[in-house]
């Protein structure tokens, strides 16, 4: 599961907080919740006296009111489950206690929806942070809220038993108990909203160039002056700023402290001294914008694709003269009014007093209409510039437009390369590795797979390799070969599949991967090369198995291969999905097993069978499910056998052509 905390924006139109509580419940659980195609499977409200929608908002709206210091008494909090999973109403029900529970907000007011939407179930939850009975506010953790979200979605993942993130903040120890998650290495990562801005646009961000760029620099540099002129040939500076520093990448400021704790000003200055500024005086020339440069270089047409953006925002600049000339208009009209006031009121009036009001009040009303009229054409005008110039969309949704199958492909992409770390930090160097390429590139160095054009498959980073072809055996093969010759022995990090073909090729060619949690896996692969598996009893003849008998005989098996891994039981239904696709059963197939199945199991289950078994078939066949598919690739006997139909597979496979008589 992952957790966010929806901001309010700060571009929408200025409403009473009465208004965007009532707009925020209503979005949640109201009766036209979402709109259009928003599906909720589950509305709740915990802590009211009222028992109907209105009512609870008007509640919520009443004890909102009271709070003084703070104009945003209510929060907005998605909780997502993974694709795959699917809550029933009773978790739903039972995580929105468990997320005010862990923070500290058992006894507040809360309106809560499930959503079904999108890909991924979630959970939206708008919470009073006033107390009903106290009417005070309460601060999350001193407003260090995501700490405690976290911690409560690791608190709800074992107690649902749900698939934890990669990469969590919390997760349970030995004994169940929720600690914070050991960290590998020091590695710093963008905040929330660079990685966000990189999920958009499939661009690196500025604090990510910092990170990964300007950090080794700055680190290698002796002095002051080595710094600036080292940072100066990459196109990048370092500049004081009140009692800290900003790093320009290009065009773009980014604090000297995002880029590691050893970046910042009083770091620094610790190791180097007082402060010099650059030789070049000041002020500098104009910083260059940097060009947008791919996340994932293997990603397919993301070249393009942020080559068009930039040329898109490069034009969408322009309309900044346009607003430049209405102010003008403006400007104008008011000077222009302001002279015929003077115009016309002009000498003296006295004992014309009648009069003068008179005319006042005309030119009043005569200048008010000329006024309204502008500002309606200007209104029309931005309306239709609006209308014109959308926001460029994002990546996914560019490519989805001519590929959806490669839009969720970087959908379900991993967010952190698959890497491997040694103990050491070794200088790269370009190496000699079989069948592979070596590009330096600064303190980097990129290794080119044959055939596989501008898209290094890995990259040596002294202490680290990162690899972004984690699903290709040669790449994996050649990076581990790298790992064996630079320290010996190592750790590795990634997703499942990353970490299935690291460990097959450790133990086919003697790698020594350190992760405790990976070497039973590797010491089974050495047996099973040594054994070469032994095959499952046969069967005698073909049986004929109901939907609901197929899915039990997948279950067993799917609980059996993996002992101890316990999740709930969509995670099952979504693996014997994509199991029985494996068997070559077909989508409306795999939908009758699953809801036979896992109905037959689970009476006592409040959903609607026909969707939850039609989504368990959807993931079966999306890029997550091809990932369980491919790696039980070669275990299509064994799956066949397991549903009886081995000898009726065999007879469709049997050579047709002409037998000769004995």
């Amino acid at each position: 599961m992952i957790v966010k905390k929806i901001p309010s924006s700060k571009m929408a139109a200025p409403k009473s907080l009465a208004a965007n509580v009532r707009d925020l419940a209503d979005y949640i659980a109201g009766p036209q919740a979402g709109g259009d195609g928003e599906k909720v499977e589950r509305r709740g409200g915990l802590n009211f006296l009222a028992i109907d929608h209105d009512g609870q908002v008007q509640e919520m709206i009443d004890l909102a009111a009271v709070a003084r210091r703070d104009a945003k008494p209510v929060q907005h909090w998605i909780l997502s489950w993974r694709e795959g999973e699917q809550p029933t109403p009773a978790q739903a029900d039972e995580a929105a206690k468990m997320f005010l529970d862990e923070l500290g907000l058992a006894d507040h007011q809360a309106i809560y929806a499930l959503h079904s939407d999108t890909h991924n179930w979630h959970l939206h939850l708008a919470i009073n942070r006033m107390h009903p009975e106290t009417e005070k506010l309460v601060t999350v953790n001193k407003s260090y809220d995501h700490k405690v979200a976290h911690r409560a979605v690791a608190r709800i993942e074992l107690r649902q038993r749900w698939q934890p993130e990669a990469g969590a903040l919390y997760a349970p120890d030995a004994q169940g108990e929720i600690k914070l998650a050991k960290r590998l290495g020091d590695e710093r990562q963008p905040s929330a909203r660079a990685l966000a801005f990189e999920e958009h646009a499939g661009a690196r961000s500025a604090e990510r160039i910092a990170i990964e760029e300007a950090a080794p620099i700055i680190r290698r540099a002796r002095s002051w002056r080595e710094l600036h002129q080292t940072l100066g040939a990459t196109g990048m500076r370092f500049e004081k700023k009140g009692s800290g520093a900003l790093l320009w990448i290009g065009d773009q400021p980014v604090k000297a402290s995002a880029a590691g704790r050893d970046c910042s000003m009083s770091a620094l200055q610790k190791r180097l001294g007082e402060f010099e500024p650059t030789v070049t005086p000041l002020p500098s020339p104009p910083l260059q914008k940097v060009a947008a440069r791919p996340l994932v270089p293997a990603a397919p047409l993301l070249a393009s694709y942020l080559e068009q953006r930039q040329r898109f925002w490069e034009e969408r600049v322009k309309p900044a003269a346009y607003a430049g000339r209405q102010r003008t208009e403006w400007r104008r009209l008011l000077d222009r009014q302001r002279q015929e006031r003077a115009h016309i009121l002009r000498g003296s009036w006295k004992g014309k007093g009648d009069a003068l009001n008179t005319f006042r009040s005309l030119i009043a009303t005569q200048q008010a209409q000329e006024k309204a009229d502008l500002r309606d054409r200007h209104k029309r005008e931005r309306a239709a510039m609006a209308r014109d110039r959308e926001p460029f969309p994002s990546y996914e949704d560019w490519l989805a437009r001519s590929d959806r199958q490669a839009a969720d492909e970087w959908r379900h992409r991993p967010r952190r390369p698959a890497t491997i770390q040694g103990w050491r930090f070794d200088q790269p160097t370009p190496r000699d590795i079989r069948a592979v390429t070596a590009v330096l590139d600064g303190g980097r160095v990129h290794y080119h797979l044959p055939k596989s054009g501008r898209s290094p498959a890995f990259t040596d980073r002294g202490k680290t390799i990162d690899i972004h072809q984690g699903r290709n055996r040669e790449a994996v093969l050649a990076a581990l070969q790298l790992s064996a010759q630079k320290w010996g022995e190592f750790w590795i990090r990634g997703d499942a599949q990353f970490k299935r073909i690291c460990v097959e090729l450790a133990a086919e060619h003697g790698f020594k991967i350190t992760n405790p949690e990976l070497q039973q896996a590797i010491a089974a692969e050495r047996e099973r090369l040594r054994t070469m598996r032994e095959p499952d009893a046969p069967t005698s003849r073909m049986e004929s198995m109901t939907p609901a008998a197929i899915y039990g005989r997948h279950l067993a098996a799917v609980v059996r291969e993996q002992p101890g891994r316990q999740e709930d039981a969509s995670r099952h239904d979504a693996e014997i999905a994509a199991r029985l696709v494996v068997t070559g059963h077909s989508r409306e197939q795999i939908v009758n097993v699953i809801r036979d199945g896992a109905r037959a199991r689970r009476p006592d289950e409040a959903r609607n069978w026909d969707t939850y078994a039609r989504r368990a078939a959807e993931f079966a066949f999306s890029p997550p499910g091809r990932e369980i598919r491919e790696r039980l690739a070669d275990q299509e006997q064994r799956l066949l056998r397991l549903e009886g139909r081995e000898a009726e597979h065999a007879l469709l496979r049997r050579p047709r052509g002409p037998t000769r008589d004995l």
